[in-house]
């Protein structure tokens, strides 16, 4: 096929979702669609800033129809917008909101036009088109720009709808804890609805209050794409939620426990999403369940020396994965990490995300992470540092606990307890935050002493 329509599955009264409290049709939002995309200016690219859901989407598939290429930065910083305008000079900002870097060249979303109920048309787009530009967290270093096509997105939507036995025209509704400027926001929250019928929900609730709320105003067909933090988070308030058909979890490494936990206290089906923003989805699993991952359909796999490539699928080419992986056959492996999570010490070695996951199953910690610490010196033995969010703890009660869970060797000299860690919008953690917060707690400990 040499193109793809934006909406599939939907007729044209069919739900999208609710703006400002009314309705928005397939009919509608094809029409407001087609009205923005006029409207855009004729630049190269579109860097959508949008935070309303339904107004990212309709800037989103403007974009598509307007022969442009969705810009999608990795946070909405000033600072991060700017750094993408001085590599991508023909873009133009659109956005739902007045806090925008002064200088460059935005566009606010109009007001939605009211749609006839029977007009839906909506032009296909080339299958090769270029769709958008995503960009890593930057947590591991300065953000990497990666392109995807019409339709590698558009593949990768419908193969995860299939795995998750989500039939277009079924009124399944999505709400998402994460940005839909992420890529895994993008697939499960964006592309995940358009493609399988889905309505989505205008917001981006934190809150497990605010998570539980937003649930309440949809129907009972509920999917959740979130993170394991947020889902951690809603168990330590003790809360239930309406029911759900599914619960969608990427951006970090989710254990058996919490799996098994959100499971049997919400009862529904956990899927744990495994991807990068060079790939996208590559596998799924239910972790309550197994450890294994299994392959998303098309993709195959191979390792040369101790790096693992996968093709096919909706892959627009051949990727070398960042983690090292163990292929049990052609559909399955096991996941171990990443190169760098590995630390030696005393001729001992250990997983950071495995002594993540011992600190986390500690009963009153809402949250922490293990990492190496600035360097001492040359003659300083290597030593692992932790920051630790546990209000109702003490921190020797910490290294007692972790005492009995791991090595010896691996106990964090120091730990630190802070209020909160530095988390991005997707729950991950840039080293420079954890260095600048390790340097204020130890100040403040030591002006306690």
């Amino acid at each position: 096929m040499s193109s793809f329509r934006p909406l599939y599955g939907f007729e044209a009264g069919s739900l999208i979702g609710r703006h400002q409290g009314r309705p928005v049709t397939a009919a509608r939002f094809c029409t407001a669609a087609m009205e923005l995309a006029a409207c855009l200016p004729r630049k190269r690219y579109v860097l959508n800033l949008c935070e309303d859901r339904l107004n990212f989407m309709l800037g989103f598939v403007a974009t598509l129809i307007a022969g442009q290429a969705n810009l999608l930065p990795p946070s909405r910083a000033a600072g991060a917008v700017r750094e993408i305008f001085a590599s991508y000079p023909e873009a133009c900002c659109l956005a739902d909101h007045n806090e925008l870097p002064s200088g460059l060249p935005a566009m606010i979303v109009p007001p939605w036009t009211a749609g006839r109920a029977d007009t839906f048309e909506v032009p296909c787009i080339a299958a090769d088109q270029l769709a958008t530009i995503v960009f890593t967290s930057g947590s591991t270093g300065r953000p990497q720009a990666h392109p995807k096509s019409w339709r590698s997105l558009v593949t990768g939507a419908r193969t995860l709808a299939r795995r998750l036995e989500i039939a277009a025209g079924t009124n399944w509704t999505m709400l998402g804890t994460v940005p839909p400027q992420h890529m895994y926001g993008l697939e499960t929250t964006i592309m995940l609805p358009l493609q399988s019928g889905m309505a989505v929900h205008p917001g981006r609730p934190l809150l497990p209050a605010d998570v539980r709320a937003a649930l309440s105003e949809m129907p009972p067909t509920r999917w959740l794409a979130t993170t394991p933090l947020h889902l951690r988070a809603c168990l330590a308030e003790d809360m239930d939620v309406p029911e759900l058909s599914g619960v969608l979890a990427s951006t970090m490494p989710m254990s058996e426990e919490l799996a098994q936990a959100v499971e049997r206290r919400w009862h529904v089906p956990v899927h744990e999403i495994y991807g990068c923003t060079e790939a996208g989805t590559v596998a799924l699993r239910r972790p309550a369940r197994t450890g294994q991952w299994r392959f998303c359909d098309g993709i195959h796999a191979w390792q040369s020396a101790e790096e693992t490539w996968i093709a096919g699928g909706h892959l627009d080419n051949a990727l070398r994965l960042p983690d090292c992986l163990s292929l049990l056959d052609g559909e399955q492996f096991m996941l171990h990490g990443r190169p760098g999570d590995m630390v030696k010490i005393g001729g001992k070695r250990a997983s950071l995300q495995a002594l993540n996951s011992e600190l986390l199953r500690i009963q009153g910690v809402r949250d922490g992470v293990f990492f190496l610490p600035e360097a001492a010196g040359t003659e300083a033995p290597l030593r692992l540092a932790a920051l630790v969010v546990a209000p109702r703890l003490e921190s020797e009660a910490i290294l007692s606990a972790l005492r009995e869970r791991i090595d010896p060797a691996f106990l964090p000299r120091p730990l630190l307890m802070v209020d909160a860690l530095p988390r991005n919008a997707t729950g991950k953690l840039a080293r420079e935050g954890l260095l600048a917060l390790a340097r204020e707690a130890l100040a403040l400990e030591r002006r306690r002493a």
